[in-house]
């Protein structure tokens, strides 16, 4: 059976970055980076999903998959929507991406998402961004966060 890595790799013109050893991730899009250092290299890829692997504009999804080769039979997957603002919209795009029967694979062990935007609304315990970062772990069993600006982050796996 083909695992997630096999399916993605069949796409056209997929990854945007190859796999390669790294330790520090980077994308951007309109203006929005985000750059994910790990502990140690990983062998890693980037996948564009937004008009990448989902070419079709009427179907809701994220930017970006990193996806990190563990150990050759396990795989950790972030997803990473780069966002001006609507941050709303952009927890709609990470949740109908992690929904897709594409990205499910038993081979991936953690999953994690990243929204990046300019404006993130402030935390007061019950704002739309704790809810979700809620209902991502319930429901998907994957970390949601938010960042703003050029965002830089070390990721523990």
């Amino acid at each position: 059976m083909a695992t997630l890595k096999d399916k993605l790799d069949t796409f056209d013109g997929q990854p945007e970055q190859g796999w390669n050893k790294r330790k520090i991730v980077s994308v951007g899009e309109r203006g929005q980076v985000y750059r994910a250092k790990f502990s140690q290299e990983y062998l890693s890829a980037v996948y564009a999903i937004d008009g990448g692997i989902i070419k079709d504009y009427n179907i809701v999804k994220c930017d970006k998959l990193v996806l990190l080769d563990l150990d050759n039979q396990t795989f950790f997957e972030l997803f990473v929507e780069l966002k001006g603002g609507n941050i709303q919209h952009a927890i709609e795009q990470v949740e109908a991406t992690l929904n897709n029967p594409l990205f499910k694979d038993s081979a991936v062990k953690i999953r994690q998402a990243r929204i990046i935007g300019r404006n993130i609304p402030s935390n007061t315990g019950n704002s739309k961004t704790e809810k979700a970062k809620k209902k991502f772990i319930s429901r998907y069993n994957c970390r949601l966060e938010f960042k703003t600006g050029s965002a830089v982050e070390k990721i523990k796996i």
